[in-house]
């Protein structure tokens, strides 16, 4: 095992964490954003991929949001997906106003200038099995609108057996109540984007229902959780395989995978499965498992082709899927989900995921 820091931009103000294993597997961890930036795994040949969207440098990441924002490889926050009506909005007993980032008043993903787009400070903590580097995030009070000064650590750890820990520690450090539900932004094609879309990846999900939106706006959720059975949301029954679905979404709105799959009704004691994907083509396997009771399925349905990231790949709609873990998208405006991302003095927010790679046999 073994842990490196490298610059990330050519002033050295962000920097970059690599992690490494026995086995040649290679992640690499931008401060800026606290970022997965690279994720390279041995294929079925024996072959380096790096199965992870995004861009080699700082300077490379803030020219590509003049084309467009994926939020590749980001942690997200305060509050991951949508908050809709962004402009009513009841916290620690104040009406807030949050930015609105979508039309017709959503707030996504904590705002203008979320975490995905912050400097946070970097702390080696193992440098044997399992490799781990915290990173931190001190937000203050009032930043995009939400109360209270709030601490965020995700702490990235690489096991001898392949398995990626993202493991989060929220805390309120000064105000009386503020919302947090952070997740991780990290697109995948196991292919290394030899395929350059996800179409012939194959996808298992356990969650046996998803939040029913809006017919009125089509990305919130109502707080209803509607069964997947009997509709192309069904990864339980049976595997699917991505390309078999896609084109039937309508292309105005959704254009693809883009639903918040419920697994259980509030955050569970350990971690346990919740997705799983895999590659024919590279033979790669990665297990998602999680403590969370949602994941969201997102199969990167407006990434613009104009967007060349690493080793020169030109990305596009479908490049590669996200599985967001996190609480219930909302949840600030659902009575029935609202106590889950309320945080207080004293309180300490936990939420931990592990990616897990394998060949397929």
């Amino acid at each position: 095992m073994a842990v490196t820091k490298h610059a990330f931009s050519s002033d050295q103000k962000y920097s970059l964490y690599k992690l490494t294993n026995a086995k040649g597997t290679e992640l690499q961890v931008a401060t800026f954003g606290a970022r997965l930036v690279r994720f390279i795994v041995k294929d079925k040949t024996g072959a380096p991929r790096d199965v992870v969207a995004g861009f080699e440098s700082y300077e490379k990441w803030i020219e590509s949001l003049s084309i467009d924002d994926p939020y590749f490889g980001a942690t997200v926050g305060r509050v991951a997906g949508r908050i809709y009506p962004c402009d009513d909005v009841t916290v620690a007993d104040q009406k807030l106003s949050l930015p609105e980032i979508q039309p017709n008043k959503v707030c996504l993903h904590g705002g203008k200038i979320g975490f995905d787009k912050k400097l946070f400070s970097a702390e080696v903590l193992s440098e044997s099995s399992p490799a781990s580097v915290k990173f931190t995030y001190v937000s203050p009070d009032g930043e995009e609108g939400f109360p209270g000064e709030v601490e965020l650590s995700v702490t990235y750890s690489l096991s001898d057996d392949n398995a990626m820990t993202l493991s989060y520690g929220g805390k309120l450090l000064n105000g009386t109540e503020t919302i947090l539900n952070p997740t991780n932004h990290t697109y995948w094609n196991l292919t290394g984007f030899e395929e350059p879309t996800v179409h012939n990846h194959m996808c298992s999900l356990t969650a046996d229902r998803y939040m029913a939106t809006r017919p009125d706006h089509i990305m919130v959720p109502t707080g209803e959780c509607a069964l997947v059975k009997g509709t192309n949301l069904d990864f339980v029954t049976a595997p699917r395989r991505f390309g078999d679905d896609i084109e039937t979404f309508d292309k105005d709105t959704l254009r693809g995978y883009d639903h918040i799959f419920v697994a259980s009704d509030k955050p569970t004691e350990n971690v346990r499965e919740v997705a799983r994907l895999w590659s024919p083509k590279s033979g790669l396997q990665m297990t998602v498992l999680t403590d969370q009771p949602c994941v969201v399925v997102y199969t990167g349905n407006w990434i613009s082709d104009k967007l060349v990231g690493k080793d020169g790949v030109r990305y596009g709609n479908y490049a590669a899927v996200a599985f967001e873990t996190q609480r219930f998208t909302n949840a600030v405006n659902l009575p029935q989900f609202r106590d889950q991302v309320l945080l207080h003095p004293g309180d300490n927010l936990t939420h931990t995921t592990t990616y897990k790679f394998d060949l397929l046999a």
